[in-house]
């Protein structure tokens, strides 16, 4: 913009020379004086009213942030990344040990072949099948249980981890097994599955000789907290996606008792249900819960240790295990019959994806869960591997969710 010069306009006063100018010039003189001592006091409150309610101009557009440079340095606060579980949609994921995912050095470079594979989560065991807590839980039955591991990490370390993963580009998913624990009934007399004819007793699954274990029990409101106390923390550490695994009875209950608590009067199923609606409906709407199952038992044929099929007990996502060497010797679906099914995994994991999914429409809409088959990584070829994830994707649609599954956390993504 530019601005016109305008011409000086000159004006001829009274001359001061005369005596009545002289005068009318002494009154002038005093006038402005007095104006000036009524204008100071009135100019500094005005300044000051100016200056306290001074507010800095709105920062330019970006169409003109590059025609403005300054020498003063500026910072910035970059946001944190996003994670891939919070705009709720596809996960792809790999499973890794805790005690190699804590080492960034070793696994930087398996994330970054497993991102340009196309896997955005990361599964691991933050309480594991054998009842050891992977980190350092603040929850009273956590303490009382003494189950944590001694290389278990703190509450700052597993933040830093859930950032460290997305700045990857991952989701980070902690696996927490329940009732299948046989550590924590030790020092959870009121959480553990007893003897039927000596309640003080501890029960196991299986003669001591023959490795037997005991269980936390279903049925024990104690055991409900121990696990949903967990679950929530680690919500509240930054968690927004969390996957239950072993809920479920053991898979022989023979002289075990449950004792008379307000759960007991409620079927195997019944109960179940409550203890994953309970931890749903505690935890913040936009937080995803996976839940964990035999392949087999999700698709209809060994579902005793649940009373019923699992994929009913009210998880956002059900993750059944459909590794093909886990499918038994002989897989059956209506007229279809698999003998082997691991030697032909394409077929296996076709068949029991889409079995499953004919399940899940017995459901009402509202209930039904999404699936996110287990599959197959250890002891198989990157064809095979590719084969496994074909007829996921075939049986359950282009953007379905997997979790490729190998125990030392290796894996080939290319030939």
């Amino acid at each position: 913009m530019s601005y016109r010069k305008g011409r000086k306009i000159r004006r001829r006063g009274p001359s001061v020379f005369s005596r009545s100018g002289r005068r009318k010039a002494m009154l002038k003189k005093i006038g402005t004086y007095l104006l000036a001592l009524l204008l100071i006091p009135a100019g500094f409150f005005s300044a000051k009213f100016i200056l306290e309610n001074f507010r800095k101009p709105a920062p330019p557009s970006s169409s003109t942030v590059s025609t403005i440079t300054t020498s003063a340095p500026t910072s910035t606060t970059n946001p944190p990344p996003a994670d891939p579980a919070d705009s709720g949609g596809t996960l792809r994921a790999i499973y890794i040990p805790i005690s190699k995912l804590a080492n960034p050095e070793t696994v930087d470079t398996l994330l970054n072949s497993a991102s340009s594979a196309g896997f955005n989560a990361v599964v691991f065991d933050l309480k594991s099948a054998d009842g050891v807590l992977h980190y350092q839980s603040s929850t009273p039955f956590a303490q009382q249980a003494k189950a944590a591991d001694q290389n278990a990490l703190t509450a700052d370390q597993l933040k830093s981890l859930i950032n460290r993963l997305k700045g990857k580009g991952f989701a980070a998913i902690p696996r927490v097994f329940a009732f299948r624990d046989p550590l924590s009934p030790r020092n959870l007399p009121t959480a553990k599955i007893t003897l039927e004819k000596y309640p003080t007793y501890t029960w196991l699954d299986n003669s001591k000789e023959k490795g037997g274990k005991p269980w936390l029990n279903p049925y024990a409101p104690d055991a409900h907290s121990y696990i949903r106390g967990i679950v929530l923390e680690l919500e509240q550490t930054g968690f927004s996606t969390i996957m239950l695994d072993g809920v479920q009875f053991p898979d022989q209950t023979s002289q075990a008792y449950y004792g008379t608590s307000e759960l007991t009067s409620l079927s195997k199923l019944n109960v179940l249900k409550k203890f994953v609606g309970d931890i749903k409906s505690s935890l913040k709407e936009n937080t995803r819960l996976i839940l964990t199952m035999p392949g087999l038992s999700a698709f209809g044929t060994k579902t005793e240790q649940f009373g019923g099929n699992p994929v009913t007990l009210g998880a956002d996502i059900a993750a059944p295990v459909l590794m093909p060497s886990t499918l038994g010797s002989r897989l059956k679906a209506g007229d279809n019959l698999l003998v082997n099914p691991a030697l032909v995994p394409y077929d296996a994991v076709k068949l029991a994806a889409g079995q499953i999914s004919l399940r899940l429409e017995l459901m009402p809409e509202s209930e039904r869960p999404a699936l996110m088959p287990w599959l197959q990584s250890y002891d198989y070829s990157v064809s095979q591997i590719e084969e496994q994830i074909n007829a996921a994707t075939e049986t359950l649609g282009d953007d379905a969710s997997y979790i490729l599954y190998n125990p030392d956390g290796n894996y080939r993504f290319s030939q």
